[in-house]
């Protein structure tokens, strides 16, 4: 019984030195590569699905909170979006692009859109 504890502990320690599979690192940069060509291709679902899984990955991943909201502001889900442009800036105060982001966001948000696209300011009734 002791020596099966011994083997057990082990193995367990010595996948815990070698690692079983991908690094974090890595699979949130495979993730984000991903999101992003499918924000390219305007397949903003997919691109959410990834950036959220990137969160899960690491919660304080300011440039994932930045790209989820982009996505979600693409998608016209505005308030999502400012949560995650504002959960960015909280990480990273300092990124201009965040705040950017946020302020453009806020502005969006009070906008219909025509059907060519161009942005026409909403009037309170």
């Amino acid at each position: 019984m002791y020596v099966n504890a011994i083997s057990l502990w082990f193995i367990i320690s010595l996948l815990s030195i070698i690692g079983c599979g991908i690094s974090n690192d890595k699979l949130i940069e495979q993730y984000n590569d991903f999101a992003i060509r499918s924000a390219q291709a305007n397949l903003w679902n997919e691109a959410i699905l990834r950036w959220q899984r990137i969160i899960e990955i690491d919660p304080k991943n300011a440039k994932a909170h930045n790209n989820l909201g982009v996505a979600y502001e693409a998608m016209e889900r505005f308030d999502e979006a400012l949560a995650e442009y504002e959960k960015a800036i909280e990480l990273d105060p300092s990124n201009e692009v965040y705040r950017r982001n946020f302020f453009k966001c806020k502005k969006n948000k009070g906008r219909s859109w025509d059907m060519e696209g161009k942005a026409e300011e909403n009037e309170d009734f």
